[in-house]
């Protein structure tokens, strides 16, 4: 607020009073004062008793009268009563005190800072009334030039120093509203900054997912109320290193992993994690969760912070392994029977009389559908056994590939159909032979299902510096971009699986991805060139000649197979 200006408060009112009336009357007083001291014979003079009074009277409603309550420009009535006062002292006293003009400084800066322009008037009229009024008292107007210049020279004056100050009170006015709007726009934007930050704090405690945020000093920036509550699980603080904890567990719910290859520690490297599983808690209190990270840039692509996000999937990791043991229970318990039946039906077929072509029929039919159980049981089998480990040695890569067409020809062969092999070679890699052959059966068995009888299934080989490439090509219908996505998940059948009744669980595939995932690769499905399904296995590079326990076929948790073992 400008000195001059009145506020609409009683406040504002007192402000104005000591800045502006009260300087006047103080310095009014003392040139009564010193007129007391050193003229004494003017104090009884109309002109000098009629400014007291003036004087008085303005004082006393500039400090008591509630201008606020009015337009502040009636206050221009307390600054000419000044002047008038100032002009009735000025006519008395000029001869024996000629500073006592100066006291008009005051109500002329007050009139000049504090109200409109068209103040100006009042205030060059008041200068002339001061230097008139000699005049108009003696009855005879200037007669010679140097009294008209001190009649004019003084209004001149006052008018320059008014259109100065006013000039200087409307720029303060202006840049005073700018300071008053840009603070009360920090004002709103720190409030709005604080509701964000508030709206963002509920959002983050209230979903279930841990988020934590680090900056690029590996200081702990925002972490959520799940986050708190999983590393205290885990026997960690998350703000002070090494980030990790005791309480951490693979994958496999067995193997502690060491504090430097935890989750956090590894983020915060710069390491990709995505979909990485642990098992965090005490031995009676585990939970699985999921962790994935990013690194946050700026525009400038200078990092900003290392961001985390886990998610409990305790009850999905259950599942998963209830679901496991269940088909490895039950996978057992249809085998032995079956292994049985077929044993019985291979003595019934030996004691069979060629006389009785009827039973020989029957006995066909049992012995086929006993052999569609057994692999219904070969699948579940599978299923259960996909995440054991890998067991790699050096293989000749086309004898793999071409026991798995052996198995499978027959198969082909029931519905006219044929197996070709092609780019066969003689390289050595190191791999699994078990899982890679079973992982090649399951591609083979599912192209021959779903491609037309009497049609070609096409298998070839590929060996370079980035890796081994097995694909098998196929002219059935072909999968839409949404059947794609979801080909691997285990029991997923695609709907012209269902409308044609085509056998299968729906795990085949899934067993040929955590095969390849266990060995570091990753299983890419797209069209064939006959318009059918094309799957491509890809390994990682292998020396052939390297011992089994140092082949570089990485392990990697069942959340990374996943991301890695398609591209869609």
């Amino acid at each position: 607020m400008p000195l001059f200006e009145l506020a609409r408060s009683r406040r504002g009112r007192v402000r104005v009073f000591t800045r502006a009336q009260l300087p006047f009357a103080i310095g009014a007083l003392f040139v009564l004062a010193a007129l007391a001291f050193g003229a004494p014979a003017t104090m009884s003079s109309p002109l000098v008793v009629s400014a007291v009074v003036l004087i008085i009277v303005a004082t006393g409603a500039a400090a008591v009268v509630p201008w606020e309550l009015f337009s502040p420009s009636w206050l221009l009535l307390i600054a000419i009563a000044d002047i008038v006062a100032v002009a009735l002292l000025r006519t008395e006293a000029i001869s024996v005190l000629p500073a006592v003009s100066m006291l008009a400084i005051f109500p002329i800066l007050w009139i000049a800072y504090g109200f409109p322009t068209i103040a100006f008037l009042a205030a060059v009229g008041g200068a002339a009334f001061m230097t008139s009024l000699p005049f108009v008292i003696r009855g005879a107007w200037p007669s010679a030039p140097v009294e008209w210049i001190n009649v004019v020279t003084l209004p001149a004056l006052i008018l320059a120093i008014a259109v100065v100050v006013n000039i200087a009170a409307q720029h303060l006015r202006r840049s005073g509203r700018r300071l008053r709007e840009s603070h009360e726009a920090r004002a709103r934007a720190l409030a709005q900054a604080r509701d964000n930050a508030l709206v963002l704090r509920t959002v983050l405690d209230t979903v279930r997912s841990a988020v934590v945020l680090y900056d690029d000093a590996e200081r702990l920036v925002l972490a959520n109320r799940t986050a708190e509550q999983m590393s205290q699980a885990m026997g960690l603080r998350l703000e002070e290193p090494p980030f990790a904890g005791d309480a951490v567990l693979a994958a496999d719910r067995r193997t502690p992993v060491p504090p430097d290859a935890q989750l956090i520690p590894r983020a915060l490297r710069g390491e990709s994690v995505s979909d990485a599983m642990e098992w965090i808690g005490p031995p009676n209190l585990q939970r699985a969760i999921t962790v994935d990270s990013d690194r946050v840039r700026r525009a400038d692509g200078t990092l900003l912070g290392t961001l985390l996000v886990a998610h409990d999937v305790t009850d999905m990791a259950d599942a998963a392994q209830l679901r496991q043991d269940f088909l490895r229970t039950v996978s057992h318990e249809l085998r032995t029977p079956l292994t049985s039946v077929t044993g019985y039906l291979d003595l019934l077929t030996e004691h069979l009389q060629a006389s009785d072509p009827t039973a020989g029929r029957y006995l066909g039919m049992v012995e086929r559908n006993v052999l569609v159980l057994t692999d219904r049981m070969n699948e579940l089998l599978s299923a259960a056994s996909s995440d054991s480990p890998v067991s790699p040695r050096p293989v000749t890569l086309s004898d793999l590939i071409a026991s798995a067409v052996r198995a499978v020809s027959p198969r082909a062969e029931h519905r006219g159909s044929s197996i070709q092999q092609i780019g066969a070679t003689e390289h050595r890699v190191v791999l699994d032979p078990v899982r890679i052959r079973q992982s090649l059966e399951e591609l083979l068995i599912n192209a021959v299902k779903f491609s037309p009888p009497s049609s070609a299934v096409v298998i070839g080989q590929h060996v370079d510096d980035g890796g081994v490439h097995i694909v098998v090509s196929d002219s059935g219908p072909g999968l839409t971009p949404a059947e794609r996505a979801r080909v691997f998940d285990p029991f997923y059948r695609t709907a012209f699986a269902r409308e044609h009744a085509i056998q299968g669980f729906g795990i085949g595939l899934s067993v040929v991805r955590d095969a390849v995932v266990a060995h570091g690769g990753r299983v890419r499905v797209g069209p064939s060139a006959s318009g059918g399904t094309a799957m491509t296995i890809l390994l990682p590079p292998t020396d052939a000649g390297a011992p089994a326990d140092r082949v570089p076929i990485g392990a990697m948790s069942s959340g990374d197979a996943r991301s890695s073992a398609s591209e869609k």
